[in-house]
């Protein structure tokens, strides 16, 4: 059986590949927002919207440049500017500071690999490119345009400030104060706030028993539904080791 690496490496190594798809989630976690918005560039209109790992992302009139890296040794300033014309960006950006501080995560797979594909494969997508929104440069009728920066290339940031994870959240979650009989939040940053109590292996308990078991399947799923955007406190986009 042929690997999802391996067929991602085959199609991109292929004279007729497919079509390249492009994928962003504006995910506000970051921001203390429980909230993400998916959506893919205006061009995939003719497939509708494109479903990929179970998310929907919604074709939008959307153009990202400035990507590549370079031989200068600085970290790309990528660009995005998203259409103002249904106000939904538009709406966010008011309410949530313009944005500043959240995530942007493009995910890039051909069309053959999305679910519903030629051939559907979850794995076989390319290293995702994670951003944080930086500044707020443009805001019209017609569009809103931000420059994006990598976490690493923030000012004043010093390395590590966070510890680079892949498959295991690090957010605080809340905690069961017996005292009181309640949640307490206090310096919290998972955003669940449920009734219902998980142990750490998924399944419903009591709350002087909830405990996360910091995976997406066996956490993020069990709480938030395993449609929902997710909050995950990790970085899946981080590639496991090379050689």
């Amino acid at each position: 059986m042929t690997s999802p690496n391996t067929a991602l490496i085959r199609a991109g190594q292929s004279l007729t590949p497919g079509d390249l798809v492009a994928l962003f989630i504006i995910d506000l976690s970051p921001i203390r927002v429980n909230q993400q918005f998916a959506f893919t560039s205006e061009a995939d209109r003719a497939r509708g919207p494109l479903t990929f790992r179970g998310v929907t992302y919604t074709p939008l009139d959307v153009k990202a440049e400035g990507f590549e890296m370079t031989g200068h040794g600085q970290m790309p300033q990528p660009k995005i500017s998203v259409s103002n014309a249904t106000r939904l960006m538009s709406s966010a950006t008011l309410l949530y500071q313009d944005l500043i501080g959240a995530r942007l995560i493009r995910t890039r797979t051909y069309a053959q690999f999305l679910d519903g594909g030629e051939t559907p494969d979850p794995e076989a997508a390319y290293a995702q490119d994670i951003y944080r929104f930086e500044q707020k440069v443009e805001h019209s009728k017609h569009q809103i345009v931000w420059t994006l920066a990598a976490d690493m290339d923030q000012e004043g940031r010093e390395l590590p400030a966070r510890l680079i994870v892949r498959d295991i959240c690090l957010w605080r979650y809340r905690r069961w104060d017996a005292e009181k009989g309640d949640w307490d939040y206090s310096h919290v940053q998972c955003p669940y706030t449920g009734a219902q109590a998980y142990d750490r292996f998924g399944n419903p308990t009591t709350p002087d028993k909830d405990e996360p078991s910091r995976h997406v399947t066996t956490c993020c799923k069990v709480r938030f539904g395993a449609d929902a955007p997710l909050p995950f406190g990790g970085f899946p986009g981080v590639a496991r080791v090379r050689v």
